[in-house]
Order: C-alpha cells, then sequence, then structure tokens
C-alpha cells in the first residue's frame, strides 16, 4: 500500500467525506489518507473494502459507520469513533433509551399522556414536557419527566374459555391466564401480584397453588389508582384416584375407572398423558380407602 502527502485542506475534506469506524482512534498531528487506494477500493490492498483496515506508522483506521459532520481543520487533534458515536439525545431521532428526541414523539399526544388537550414536547433530556398539556379544568401539565398520567378505571380482567369451564383438577398447582383491558398496568390476584406476569397489553398469567377442595381466586385489574371490577375464578381440587368427588378413594372410583379404560377422559386420567389406563390405575391403588 502507498500513501501519498496531500495539503492538509484536503485531510479536512477526506475527513467529512469518509467515515471512521465505530471504536476506532484516530490520533496524529500530521497525516494524510487516499481514499482512491485500499478504503473503498475493492481491488486495492489485496481487495479491501468499507470493513477493511488502513494503516500507518502515525495512524490506523478501520471499517466504516457514519461520516463526521463539520469541518476539522485544526494541524493538532484527536477524533474517535465509538458504539454510542451514532445515538445520541438530540439527534433528531428516538433511541431505545429514549421516550422522545426532538418532533419525534413517538406518536404521543397530551391525550395519550392522560391531559384533555394541549401540546406535548420533548425536552432536552429526551423526556416528555406536558406544560403545554391542559385538564377539562384548564390546568396545565408538568415539565421534564412526562407528566402524571390521569388514571383511567380498567375493565375487569377475563379468564381464557380455555379454562373458565374447567370443574375440577387432580394438580397441586395451576396456570391461570387470560385477556385484560390494555389500560391494565398491573393485576392481582387474591390481592396479591406476586407470580402474575403480564404477558403483552391485554394478556396475563399466573401460578397459582392449590388445596384440596373448592379453590376461589379473585382477579383484579388497576390502572394508576383505580382498581376494575372483580373477576372470580373458581376450581376444585379432587384427590387422586377420587373420580365421583366425594373426598374418598373407594369402590365406587374403581368400578368408574373401569368405565372409562382405554379413553381420553380427565377424570380418570390422573397423570395427565390422555388416556385412562394402568398407570391410572395404579395411583389410585396407591391411595386406596384415603379421604380428604
Amino acid at each position: 500500500m502507498t500513501y501519498k502527502k496531500l495539503p492538509m485542506l484536503l485531510v479536512a475534506l477526506t475527513l467529512v467525506a469518509f467515515p471512521w469506524s465505530a471504536g476506532a482512534t484516530v490520533s496524529s498531528t500530521t497525516y494524510q489518507i487516499n481514499p482512491e487506494q485500499g478504503f473503498l477500493s475493492p481491488s486495492a490492498n489485496g481487495g479491501a473494502n468499507a470493513s477493511g483496515m488502513l494503516t500507518s506508522t502515525s495512524y490506523r483506521a478501520q471499517g466504516a459507520v457514519e461520516p463526521y459532520t463539520g469541518s476539522q481543520t485544526t494541524t493538532s487533534y484527536q477524533q474517535q469513533g465509538g458504539g454510542a458515536f451514532q445515538f445520541y439525545c438530540g439527534d433528531g431521532f428516538r433511541d431505545a433509551s429514549e421516550t422522545c428526541d426532538g418532533a419525534d414523539l413517538n406518536s404521543a399526544t397530551c391525550q395519550s399522556q392522560g391531559f384533555e388537550a394541549g401540546t406535548l414536547s420533548c425536552s432536552s433530556a429526551c423526556a416528555y414536557t406536558t406544560s403545554s398539556c391542559t385538564t377539562a379544568s384548564g390546568g396545565g401539565g408538568g415539565g421534564g419527566g412526562g407528566g402524571s398520567a390521569l388514571s383511567t378505571t380498567p375493565d375487569e380482567p377475563e379468564v381464557s374459555d380455555d379454562i373458565a369451564s374447567l370443574e375440577f383438577t387432580y394438580s397441586t398447582s395451576f396456570l391461570l391466564y387470560g385477556s385484560m383491558d390494555t389500560d391494565t398496568d398491573a393485576l392481582t390476584v387474591n390481592g396479591s401480584s406476586e407470580d402474575v406476569e403480564l404477558i403483552d397489553e391485554d394478556s396475563w398469567k399466573a401460578m397459582v397453588s392449590l388445596s384440596y377442595g373448592l379453590n376461589t381466586f379473585t382477579l383484579v385489574a388497576s390502572q394508576g389508582t383505580k382498581d376494575s371490577s372483580e373477576t372470580v375464578f373458581e376450581l376444585y381440587r379432587r384427590l387422586i384416584g377420587d373420580i365421583t368427588g366425594n373426598d374418598t378413594v373407594d369402590d365406587y372410583d374403581l368400578s368408574k375407572l373401569v368405565g372409562l379404560w382405554g379413553k381420553d377422559d380427565s377424570s380418570g386420567d390422573f397423570n395427565g398423558d390422555e388416556i385412562v389406563d394402568d398407570y391410572d390405575f395404579s395411583m389410585m391403588v396407591a391411595r386406596w380407602g384415603t379421604s380428604v
């Protein structure tokens, strides 16, 4: 590879016209670059291209990400490109870590932030400014941090039809799941949000433990300070082997099991493999005479 001595002005124009790589550091008091050899030409430098390497005794440039802007004319400087070079607050583009940036508000409005009217804007810290938003009473919104949205009462959560009609189970634990209002930001089961997961904006699931007998679960959705009406789901946990549901494993259950033999029936399928067979019979025998 060859290098040519170029006037300092051409160096500056070269820096403006051609990008440096993420993570590359350029440091020298005097240097030149020939863009025709090894930087963008696929035939130069043994096939180097825009992601190739330029080296000399005074500097190294690798790859290409984004051009520097402005005119670099100083005779002694350092320029460093890094992973964060192309992402920063104030560039007019909303990045993953930013709520907004300049005119890019991510389609948000004063109304979407809980106000009645007004003009939403973006602060220099890339957060919503609601000072020009108004409520029905005429009050203005807050600044910088995005304001405080007005709470609306969400609809009550729903249990999926797949399990809503289920009357009993032999399991010690059970997965509850269903849908919810898109305004929901929290959901509780029997007053607790533990083990409750909001899967996306309109669905939820919760793993619950079951005791023998009837289990009742009260579901409430919340948005801010507002709570929905209650949804009640009930599920009976039977003792394994108790097909008749009288809380005892006895000959009545055995006669029922014989009638279900070879079928896919949840009443006699204690191990949940979708067939009543000798595995279920052995589970019944192990609990013979047991009551709860």
